[in-house]
């Protein structure tokens, strides 16, 4: 679903009132800017989650371990897709060119939380499980899964119909996030791990 921002996400930013006024700029983003802020955010959210959001969780006597981390980020991910498909409800009640772009911000930010929880602790995780001589095929299925379930959104795009809305469609996808996000969440409860030293 991450991909998504730069395909689907581009799409309702088109939209949307491209006229921004941040205070030290103002003017006009074309609908594929607004993206570009998730990797300036993704470098503010590795140190919040680190420094403040993980211990902050472990404090209050939940254990933020990688696959909680991951259970938890797929979760914002499907929250993701409820602003997302809020915003296009309100496009399609308001209409075209009413609700202003910022509102992506938002969302684009819940999306990139849920990177930093998912992406960055799977690929270590996924490095501390495997033996030293299957880390490089291990890294190899870990970017077959993201290969995947591109092929999946493509899949779905096709079979679904073709005068389904934008926010049905949103709303479909947070919901098949958040149930694989109970499927994750259950196995990881069953997983017993090993660490594996260079």
């Amino acid at each position: 679903l991450f991909r998504s921002h730069s395909s689907s996400w581009i799409v309702q930013a088109a939209q949307m009132d491209l006229h921004v006024n941040f205070g030290i700029w103002e003017g006009d983003l074309l609908p594929s800017q607004i993206g570009a802020l998730n990797p300036l955010m993704v470098m503010g959210l590795i140190p919040f989650a680190s420094f403040l959001l993980y211990p902050t969780i472990t404090k209050m006597g939940f254990k933020m371990t990688p696959l909680r981390r991951m259970s938890i980020g797929m979760f914002v991910a499907a929250a993701a897709y409820v602003t997302i498909a809020m915003i296009q409800d309100k496009i399609d009640a308001e209409g075209v060119k009413t609700v202003n772009v910022a509102w992506q911000i938002i969302p684009y930010l819940v999306i990139t939380l849920s990177e930093v929880m998912v992406s960055i602790t799977g690929l270590e995780f996924a490095y501390t499980q495997a033996p030293k001589k299957m880390k490089s095929t291990l890294m190899g299925f870990w970017l077959l899964t993201v290969a995947l379930g591109n092929v999946i959104v493509a899949v779905l795009t096709e079979v679904l119909p073709a005068d389904m809305s934008a926010a049905s469609s949103f709303w479909m996808y947070s919901g098949l996030m958040a149930g694989a996000a109970a499927i994750f969440s259950i196995s990881a409860y069953f997983y017993k791990g090993k660490t594996y030293t260079q």
